[in-house]
C-alpha cells in the first residue's frame, strides 16, 4: 500500500541527479528572537507496530519522536526508481534567488536531520490553515514501513509502521504540535543560513506563489491546536 510523507517547517530540498537530498537546518541555537526549532517524526500512535532505541515519554505516547542530529532512512524512499517532481520544483521559495551568494555543500551543511529520496511523487502545498509552503511525497510501497534513524554519534533507532501510514517529518518550534499564530514577526528563514557554505543573510519572501492546500487525515493537521505556520516557516528549494 503506498504511503505519504509530509515535510513541514524548515526543510530544504537540494537537487541531486535522480534524487533530492532533504536537509533540515539545525535550529537548536537560532539567531536572537527566534524560537529554537526541533526535528521530529510524527505519526498516529496506533500506526506504530514496533519501536526500538527511543526513550519512552509523553511525546512518544502520542506518536511524536523527537530526533537527535541524524540521518533518516524511510523504507522505499531511498530505493532508486522514478522521482516525479513536476508539481514541486520551482514552486517553493528558492534560497539561491533570495540571496545569490547562497550555496549548499552537503558535507558542510549544518543540519538537525537529513534523508535522501529517490522515488515517488513530490508535490508542493500550503499547510492546512496556514500560509507556509510544505511538501508531500507519495511513495509506492507494499507492507509495513521501516524507518531507521542513525544519530551523529552512531546510535540507531527504528520504527516499524503499519502499511499506508501517513508520516510527518517536521522541523518546527516546540516540535510543531502546539498552536501557532498566523503572524510571525521573526524570520525563521535565518536558520536556513546554516545550510550555506558562504556567509549569507536570508529573509523570507513576503508571499509565495499560490499552491493547493494539503488534504490530509494526519492528526497534526486536524486537532484543535493544529499548527498554523506562516510563510517564514516554509519548505524551500535550492540549486
Amino acid at each position: 500500500m503506498p504511503y505519504k510523507v509530509n515535510f513541514v517547517g524548515l526543510v530544504c530540498f537540494y537537487r541531486e541527479q535522480g534524487a533530492r537530498l532533504v536537509l533540515l537546518p539545525d535550529g537548536e541555537m537560532p539567531p536572537p528572537g527566534i524560537d529554537p526549532h526541533h526535528a521530529s517524526i510524527i505519526v498516529a500512535p496506533e500506526d506504530v507496530e514496533a519501536a526500538s532505541g527511543w526513550k519512552a515519554n509523553a511525546d512518544t505516547e502520542r506518536g511524536v519522536y523527537m530526533l537527535p542530529r541524524c540521518t533518516i532512512a524511510i523504507e522505499g524512499t531511498d530505493t532508486p526508481g522514478t522521482l516525479d517532481t513536476g508539481d514541486h520544483d520551482g514552486r517553493l521559495p528558492q534560497l539561491k534567488q533570495i540571496n545569490s551568494a547562497f550555496v549548499i555543500d552537503p558535507q558542510q551543511a549544518q543540519t538537525s536531520a537529513r534523508l535522501s529520496i529517490r522515488q515517488g511523487t513530490l508535490s508542493a502545498h500550503t499547510i492546512p490553515g496556514g500560509s507556509a509552503a510544505m511538501s508531500q511525497l507519495q511513495v509506492p510501497h507494499e507492507g509495513p514501513i521501516t524507518v531507521t534513524v542513525i544519530s551523529s554519534e552512531g546510535l540507531t533507532s527504528t520504527l516499524r509502521l503499519a502499511p499506508g501510514t501517513e508520516i510527518v517529518i517536521g522541523n518546527m518550534a516546540a516540535g510543531g504540535v502546539y498552536l501557532r499564530t498566523a503572524v510571525d514577526e521573526d524570520s525563521h528563514f535565518r536558520m536556513y543560513e546554516k545550510l550555506s557554505a558562504n556567509t549569507v543573510e536570508l529573509q523570507p519572501p513576503a508571499s509565495i506563489a499560490p499552491l493547493p492546500e494539503l488534504e490530509s487525515a494526519h492528526w497534526l493537521f486536524l486537532e484543535q491546536t493544529a499548527i498554523n505556520l506562516h510563510v517564514s516557516c516554509s519548505n524551500t528549494g535550492c540549486c
